[in-house]
């Protein structure tokens, strides 16, 4: 269980375009930390529960004020999304809207795979607000995770590559046998950590599979909805605060991608967590808090030490 004598907890909710979404606010006791800039984690999906970050993620509320919401919904903030409000915009927007309830003057982002796109997407609209960025396991065009994860579909063994291809054609993706294969494909590339720490049928009840499926489709290799045509790429160069892309080894976000998207950026560097999947804090939770906490909290090099990071 997390250290809950280090920080104080505030649970409230902020009213966004087409509902409220809450949030949950953590505070250190020590009040300088609590001056701190505060960090504000954005989940992924679209449609999962945020809060489920902060099982890997709460030890950064320890030294500076830390922020974990659901985006309008996803499971803590329930509503009914119009296909207008299913816009990369209006899910930035909900930063936006944090912010000014609150009266942060700062921020730092740290947005995890789709979460990543949505942090992105409201850098670039608002730096003046962002202090730092961090992209984990960053989901920034969609043609470039397509072409990722079926690059790592096609190494799978034979028979598992077909279920998943067939399935896939003939709708079947509900099917036993698509489960067992899909199942094969994240334990390789989602989450590899033994035993496999996912209840599979916990997080799918807090899981809003209508809005992933109207965003995206029905697979990580496929994409069919509003989604399908995102591509941040040509508008990656307009970032100029130190940004930190940190993805797996084995992650679906190669980190071969990663790379490309780095260069692109006037300040960022690119961290590989060894062995680690897609879920990356899950699969070497100490070693991603260590490399992030490095990158937000920077000790100024010696002379001749490289820029860019590595773990």
């Amino acid at each position: 269980m997390p250290p809950m004598n280090h920080f104080l907890e505030k649970i409230d909710k902020v009213s966004v375009i087409g509902g409220d979404i809450t949030y949950r606010l953590y505070v250190p006791f020590n009040p300088d930390y609590a001056k701190r800039t505060p960090l504000i984690f954005v989940h992924g999906g679209p449609g999962l529960c945020g809060m489920a970050m902060y099982d890997s993620l709460y030890p950064f509320a320890d030294d500076r004020p830390v922020l974990f919401y659901d985006q309008l919904g996803s499971y803590y903030s329930p509503a009914e999304l119009s296909e207008n409000e299913m816009s990369l915009d209006r899910f930035s927007d909900e930063i936006k809207c944090i912010v000014e309830a609150l009266s942060f003057e700062k921020i730092i982002l740290l947005g995890h795979s789709f979460g990543s796109a949505v942090s992105t997407n409201f850098t670039i609209q608002n730096q003046n607000t962002v202090e730092r960025l961090v992209l984990s396991g960053p989901h920034l065009s969609t043609p470039k995770w397509v072409a990722d994860c079926n690059q790592l579909l096609s190494e799978l063994p034979a028979e598992v590559r077909e279920v998943i291809i067939r399935c896939e054609k003939d709708g079947t993706t509900d099917s036993k046998e698509y489960a067992d294969a899909d199942l094969f494909f994240a334990k390789r590339h989602y989450i590899r950590r033994e035993p496999w720490p996912l209840n599979r049928e916990y997080h799918k009840s807090k899981f809003n599979t209508k809005l992933y499926n109207a965003m995206w489709g029905p697979s990580e290799s496929t994409c069919t909805g509003l989604l399908q045509n995102m591509d941040l790429f040509p508008h990656l160069h307009k970032i100029d605060i130190p940004t930190l892309l940190v993805c797996g080894q084995y992650d679906m976000a190669s980190p071969k991608t990663a790379e490309e998207a780095a260069q692109l950026m006037k300040n960022a560097s690119v961290a590989v967590i060894p062995d680690s999947g897609h879920v990356i804090y899950v699969d070497n939770q100490d070693l991603y808090i260590n490399t992030v906490r490095s990158f937000l909290n920077p000790v100024k090099p010696s002379l001749g030490l490289s820029q860019k990071m590595y773990a």
